[in-house]
């Protein structure tokens, strides 16, 4: 089966955005994870890093925490853009959320078998 790492750009807040990526996403995870494919690391990227604010009431939040803690995925914040776009540094992420950086991105999709962004 296959090695993945999911990419998630956007935080789905349905005052301000239309889309459903993120709901979109979280539903890949759970249909590869059944398939018996393997996510290496689900990066939040852009507005996505509001998933792990500490006080984020998004209902997806304990859904990705729930998947990650059954299938030990770790949960990525982009750290530059959680820390000077959303002011979220080690103290203000959810616990199960870690920062990391590009690099760290960089490193699982060189060990990927495929790399799907949303």
């Amino acid at each position: 089966m296959a090695q993945l790492v999911l990419a998630l750009h956007s935080f789905d807040d349905s005052a301000s955005s239309p889309s459903y990526r993120s709901l979109l996403a979280y539903h890949y995870a759970q249909a590869a994870v059944a398939s018996g494919h393997r996510i290496d690391m689900v990066f939040f990227y852009q507005s996505a890093v509001r998933f792990g604010a500490d006080d984020c009431t998004h209902p997806l939040t304990d859904k990705w925490l729930e998947l990650s803690a059954s299938h030990n995925i770790p949960l990525v914040l982009c750290t530059t853009v959680a820390e000077t776009e959303y002011g979220l540094n080690e103290t203000r992420i959810c616990s199960g959320f870690h920062h990391g950086g590009l690099t760290e991105f960089a490193q699982a999709t060189a060990l990927a078998d495929q790399v799907v962004q949303f």
